[in-house]
């Protein structure tokens, strides 16, 4: 059955031609399960690793992947998904990389989004073509041209545009929290754990689309592409223009 984010995975990946998967993240509570193959950090590679790592996994490998609580191996993402108690994290001392006065440090904490206590249940994270379970929020990333078509396509019939906020850290804070909580798409500069430990790229950004976003994104896609005012691969309207030779070059048509 064809499900309306299988359909964006197809459209987006035809219109936009990103390298990677489009990647569904589904936040299970208690007495769900996964309906799909799926494998599990600790059960299935024989250790923890950073939800980032499962990402990447996803949309390259096209792996499904399932986190409890001990499968997490970087532990920020217990702490944002109320499967860990958040005091130790709020006390600032990781901000202490970043920020050199305890009061901001204990702010910046506080500012990313979390899920009360023992709400969450698992993260279920899949490439969308294989998604047979309905996601709370969709990610796909690209290079900054590609993802200004996703921009594009989010605020279609919208207009007041896409808003991102960064700390420069902890971006899956917007996939596993922000974004499902405000129901609004945001684009994120991978931050450092990302890169270290996921393999992100340097020309690489993320977009991340709620659910509920969807049916319209895909008219947003396909209604600017047709109106032909930006598209990618993005046409080089120099090729048409005249090329400024240096004077000497055309020395050579001259007759002796």
């Amino acid at each position: 059955m064809t499900t309306p984010w299988k359909t964006l995975s197809e459209r987006v990946r035809d219109s936009v031609r990103i390298i990677h998967l489009p990647v569904g993240i589904k936040l299970a509570h208690e007495g769900e399960a996964i309906p799909q193959k799926a494998r599990r950090p600790l059960a299935d590679m024989g250790h923890a690793i950073a939800v980032c790592q499962a990402m990447t996994i996803a949309r390259t490998i096209g792996w499904t992947m399932v986190f409890e609580k001990g499968d997490h191996g970087c532990p920020v993402p217990p702490v944002l998904l109320g499967m860990a108690r958040p005091d130790r994290f709020l006390q600032g001392h990781l901000a202490s990389y970043y920020q050199d006065r305890e009061e901001v440090a204990k702010a910046m904490e506080a500012s990313y989004p979390r899920w009360p206590m023992d709400e969450i249940k698992e993260v279920w994270i899949s490439p969308l073509e294989r998604c047979e379970f309905t996601p709370d929020v969709v990610v796909i990333y690209g290079n900054p041209a590609q993802i200004l078509s996703l921009i594009h396509a989010a605020n279609f019939r919208k207009g007041e545009g896409v808003t991102s906020i960064s700390t420069g850290r902890f971006g899956c804070s917007a996939w596993l929290a922000g974004v499902v909580q405000s129901q609004k798409p945001t684009y994120l500069i991978p931050g450092p754990g990302e890169r270290v430990f996921a393999g992100t790229q340097d020309y690489e950004v993320s977009f991340a689309l709620p659910l509920n976003a969807i049916d319209d994104f895909l008219e947003g896609l396909e209604y600017v592409r047709r109106k032909g005012a930006y598209r990618y691969p993005v046409p080089n309207l120099s090729v048409m223009g005249k090329p400024a030779m240096p004077g000497d070059y055309f020395k050579i048509l001259e007759d002796d």
